[in-house]
């Protein structure tokens, strides 16, 4: 299959710009601009599932450039972008395709629209660039570099030509994890050593009193911890299984911690898996708290232990995110947070302080 996906670099983004494939074009010709991100599952489906095999049906027609956020020139064009379109926050992510004065975003709306898109844009006069802020002068300054230095480094800080546009993106596993700590990666780290610290005085209590624990965690604080992390694991479960940009906020990159392998285990994602965690702590806690007899005290400790599963799983999370993934979710060290809480009010009530005897003796009895 012949791949044309050209890349642009600008201020160190490498460009695969082939203005003159548009200009030998015969007919109208739809160009369009995609933002990727490497470390990004859901752009490399885009790129080799639709966007490679209609560039190969459309030939000279459809002239596709794909740009990496994850360099500087990248990131100014992809801010440059959202402010000229107004993307909401809930759909700022990628892949985010931009055709005309539209926007796609995401591996289902992308493959569902844009061709439609394009045999519209053909079947008219064609689809120009976005108006999108420097766009014209990251073309331009592409052009310059391959004919004038067609052999020049990225170093040079001028747009650089790629290898052969016949080479696609590659595998995410192939792709260097950038150094140093990723943004928010301070907040996750004293988060880790906090669930740590947690987990040493859950021990430090539970052990001595493992014979005699109580027979509730009555706290009205779990189920209402349980029905936060709840609605936070709803929420990303909705972002996975939909596909679609996560509202991130100011601090970490939520977006690239969803689109990263591990946010499924064997095709299920990670945040359903919260889902019925925090599902199986309010039952629990229903069961302890109106059970009589020999289920009280099952419901009780089965809710312990499921506090102690979800507390070490956020810690294997985190760990991920700041050593492997090199990105921070605040959704998910929220998720961990609220684990670390309910482990927290579970072992205080289940192991509760007696209160020492009085020193006082009682009055002898009168002769």
């Amino acid at each position: 299959m012949q791949r044309r996906l050209i890349l642009i670099v600008l201020l160190c983004l490498m460009a695969w710009a082939t203005p003159a494939a548009a200009q030998t074009a015969e007919g109208p010709v739809v160009h369009a601009v995609l933002f990727y991100s490497p470390t990004c599952p859901h752009c490399h489906t885009v790129i080799n599932e639709t966007l490679l095999p209609m560039m190969e049906q459309y030939g000279d027609r459809l002239v596709v450039i794909g740009i990496n956020i994850t360099e500087p020139g990248g990131q100014a064009l992809y801010n440059a972008s959202t402010k000229q379109f107004q993307v909401p926050d809930e759909l700022q992510g990628v892949p985010r395709l931009v055709v005309g004065d539209r926007f796609l975003v995401g591996s289902a709306q992308i493959p569902q629209e844009f061709p439609g898109i394009v045999e519209a844009g053909l079947a008219a006069d064609g689809i120009d660039w976005p108006a999108i802020p420097g766009l014209a002068e990251a073309l331009s300054a592409s052009q310059t570099a391959q004919e004038d230095a067609p052999a020049s480094s990225p170093s040079t800080g001028e747009a650089a030509v790629a290898p052969a546009p016949s080479e696609t993106l590659p595998p995410v596993d192939q792709i260097a994890a950038p150094a140093g700590m990723p943004d928010g990666g301070w907040l996750a780290a004293a988060l880790l050593a906090g669930m740590v610290l947690a987990l040493l005085y859950a021990g430090a209590r539970l052990w001595p009193a493992r014979q005699a624990l109580a027979a509730a965690a009555s706290s009205p604080w779990i189920p209402l911890l349980a029905v936060l992390g709840l609605a936070v694991s709803t929420y990303l479960a909705y972002v996975e299984i939909s596909h679609v940009a996560a509202v991130c906020g100011p601090v970490g990159e939520c977006n690239v911690v969803q689109s990263s392998p591990y946010a499924q285990i064997a095709g299920l994602p990670v945040a359903v898996l919260g889902q019925l965690n925090y599902v199986a702590l309010l039952v629990l806690w229903m069961v302890q708290r109106t059970g009589k007899g020999r289920w009280a005290r099952p419901a009780a400790l089965g809710l312990l232990a499921l506090a102690l599963v979800g507390v070490l799983f956020s810690i294997y999370l985190t760990l991920l995110e700041l050593f492997v993934i090199h990105a921070v979710c605040m959704w998910c060290l929220s998720s961990a947070l609220i684990a670390t809480l309910i482990l927290l009010v579970a072992v205080v009530q289940l192991t509760p302080r007696r209160r020492p005897a009085s020193g006082r003796k009682s009055p002898a009895p009168a002769a």
